[in-house]
């Protein structure tokens, strides 16, 4: 749970708080940064909804280019999150100088588990499956590279 709250302090420092003070400086009308993504009742939802800024970006740039060329819908849904899960490992492989796909793996997770909880759980169980993935997916990761990082720089 702490890396949860660690995880919860962040999202509110820079999502609400550092993007408000900047959109304030330069004046930007549009301050949609994030919706209601602790109500989702489907990892679906969350996802397009807990970092506006990016969802638009994927959308723009990823998803509606796909559509274009012919690709079906969930086939196109999947590449942007292999490309957003990818994006993530390297974020979090650069500073670490190691690369173990611990963050890909988990966000590639996320398909199946979006899956399972749109087919089998609604209203309040599809929203604690989310909260459950987020209270015990990342922390699971984090420990991962902490260990392997441990591992490879700390053992004699």
């Amino acid at each position: 749970v702490p890396n949860h709250l660690i995880w919860l302090i962040f999202f509110y420092w820079f999502f609400h708080s550092c993007l408000n003070a900047v959109a304030e400086l330069l004046q930007f009308g549009d301050r949609e940064f994030y919706r209601d993504w602790w109500n989702s009742e489907s990892v679906t939802y969350f996802w397009q909804n807990w970092n506006i800024p990016v969802h638009k970006w994927c959308l723009r740039h990823f998803y509606k280019p796909m559509l274009r060329r012919g690709v079906n819908k969930w086939t196109a849904q999947a590449a942007v999150f292999l490309a957003s899960a990818f994006f993530h490992e390297y974020l979090v492989s650069v500073p670490l100088r190691m690369f173990r796909l611990w963050a890909f793996m988990g966000m590639a997770a996320q398909i199946p588990l979006a899956w399972l909880v749109s087919r089998f759980l609604r209203g309040h169980y599809g929203n604690a499956a989310v909260w459950m993935s987020l209270i015990l997916g990342q922390p699971i990761a984090v420990l991962m590279y902490v260990h392997d990082y441990y591992v490879l720089n700390c053992e004699g």
